[in-house]
């Protein structure tokens, strides 16, 4: 029968070195169920290697590697959203502005969360009703992080905006939450102010 050795187990520290991100990112991902992972009795995070080498290769497919930055290195804009027609009508819009960007795009939200721990943008435009991992588990996932101190969230739905608002401040007050259709003047502002504090 196969036993699981001391070999076969690594740490946050060696599972973030394996996966190319911060430790805070593999804890994301395993808050999330991304990676699977356990409790020593001391409260310290645990890993089957080859669930981390399985990610790894998965990460190194699906996600181009960050490029070395730049002097002025543009501004990351990632967009969840799930209706591919909206992700187009977003790649159109946010390429006219003639800013420097660079956009990711993801299709739900369990391959949001690992473009975000990658790709650490500066302004995610959400999206809530996702299949897989849902806006409001992508919020709760990246605020259990402390993620929200380094990137400005905007949460952009069909739903009602008030018991959305009412519902995203309980989690973690102060997010924007605007209704569709998309609000692109908003988003570009937001882009603007950013790329000003840069």
């Amino acid at each position: 029968m196969f036993s699981v050795t001391d070999q076969d187990i690594c740490t946050s520290s060696t599972a973030a070195k394996l996966l190319g991100v911060t430790p805070r990112t593999v804890q994301l991902w395993a808050d999330s169920g991304i990676i699977p992972s356990w409790k020593t009795p001391g409260g310290h995070r645990r890993y089957n290697l080859r669930d981390v080498q399985l990610l790894a290769e998965e990460v190194q497919k699906e996600l181009a590697l960050p490029t070395k930055a730049e002097a002025q290195r543009p501004l990351r804009i990632q967009v969840i959203e799930d209706e591919q027609s909206l992700q187009r009508l977003y790649a159109r819009a946010i390429g006219s502005w003639q800013l420097p960007i660079e956009l990711r795009q993801s299709l739900d939200g369990y391959r949001g969360l690992l473009e975000l721990g990658r790709f650490e943008p500066d302004l995610l435009v959400l999206d809530l009703n996702l299949p897989n991992i849902d806006g409001f588990e992508v919020i709760e996932a990246i605020q259990s992080q402390g993620m929200l101190d380094q990137l400005q969230l905007l949460v952009v739905t069909a739903l009602d905006v008030q018991p959305v608002q009412a519902r995203i401040d309980a989690i973690v007050p102060g997010v924007e939450v605007l209704p569709k259709p998309i609000p692109f003047d908003r988003i570009q502002q937001a882009a603007e102010q950013l790329l000003e504090k840069n």
